[in-house]
């Protein structure tokens, strides 16, 4: 492993993400990021290096037993942006092979270094890569939570779109989870893929109606992948949706940090919201998720909630859309 020779004398936090055993997922690798930063700053050091192992030859999670050998790097390449997002990160490796890597940490990493998950966990194939309890701790203790930010080199890039299209609009990311037009659905050990977590994207629909005429400054980004949003959209003249102008996902999550508000489904663009300076408005809060978050279900923050970000665990209803984004959008107003 010659090409890791100056690992040896960095100071750094390493991040371990091996999708042998982690899930190839939006909000986990988000979260996972946040856990770093964490991990960084309670042990004084100044940058992140993160190793994400991606080896053919091993099974793939088994949260997720559709990805395989064949279609492995399609699902990299889509999340490879998510993790662009933890601002110190000094470097990032894409490791194919697990036993030399294995054997790497071993000889480089064991003793010398900090990581998430330990080298015990690694070893083990165990990574607590959906609960915020290392990040309620955190903010128990310090009375403040670090930030995620837009994917790195991307910071800037959407200035021109945001000048032509979004001029002098207020801008609200929205993400609404929705499976239904997938053309096929994997349904894994946690329900991660199962449409009974979508939202009802009717009365989005109608939400997105009413709000032509009482919001007429509002222009809202629409993010997700082609089979999460109705080709309805396409006749709203307050919605844009990204993907239909060739941006991908680095581009949404960047967009999503210059816009106004968030307003979505608790869901992968959820939690970047989540680790965001950014107002949000969650919905659908999955219940289940409640022993996760480290809350009670139907409380309206997190812990480490900013101004301006708020849950919902109710599902979406026409009238609750409204009720929840009239007062925010005044507040934002506001300021």
């Amino acid at each position: 492993m010659q090409a890791y020779d100056f690992f040896k004398q960095e100071k750094c936090f390493v991040g371990i993400y091996d999708f042998s055993y982690a899930p190839f997922a939006l909000g986990d690798a988000i979260t996972w990021q946040m856990n770093l930063l964490i991990g960084a700053i309670e042990n004084g050091l100044e940058n992140v290096v993160q190793f994400i192992v991606a080896d053919p030859s091993r099974s793939f999670s088994r949260l997720q037993q559709h990805i395989n050998k064949n279609n492995y790097i399609d699902y990299l390449n889509n999340l490879f942006p998510a993790f662009l997002c933890c601002p110190i990160t000094s470097s990032i490796h894409l490791i194919k092979h697990k036993n030399d890597f294995d054997l790497f940490l071993l000889s480089n990493v064991l003793c010398k270094h900090p990581t998430w998950p330990s080298i015990k966990d690694h070893f083990n194939n165990n990574l607590d890569f959906i609960s915020h309890k290392k990040i309620n701790k955190f903010f128990n203790q310090h009375n403040y939570l670090p930030r995620l930010t837009a994917p790195k080199s991307y910071e800037n890039s959407m200035q021109s779109f945001l000048e032509k299209k979004c001029m002098n609009r207020f801008i609200v990311a929205v993400n609404i989870r929705n499976k239904m037009f997938y053309p096929d659905v994997h349904v894994d050990a946690n329900g991660a893929g199962s449409i009974s977590r979508d939202s009802p994207l009717d009365e989005w629909l109608h939400f997105f109606r009413i709000a032509q005429d009482e919001y007429p400054d509002v222009i809202f980004l629409i993010l997700g992948g082609y089979f999460t949003w109705s080709r309805e959209l396409y006749n709203y003249n307050n919605v844009i949706i990204p993907r239909t102008m060739g941006l991908g996902l680095a581009h949404e999550l960047t967009l999503l940090h210059n816009s106004k508000l968030f307003m979505g489904t608790s869901s992968g663009f959820s939690a970047m919201a989540t680790f965001s300076k950014i107002p949000y408005i969650i919905t659908n809060v999955e219940h289940r998720s409640a022993g996760f978050f480290g809350v009670s279900v139907g409380v309206s923050r997190h812990p480490f909630a900013l101004d301006n970000q708020i849950l919902n665990w109710e599902k979406e209803t026409t009238d609750r859309l409204l009720s929840l984004f009239g007062p925010m959008y005044e507040a934002i107003r506001s300021q």
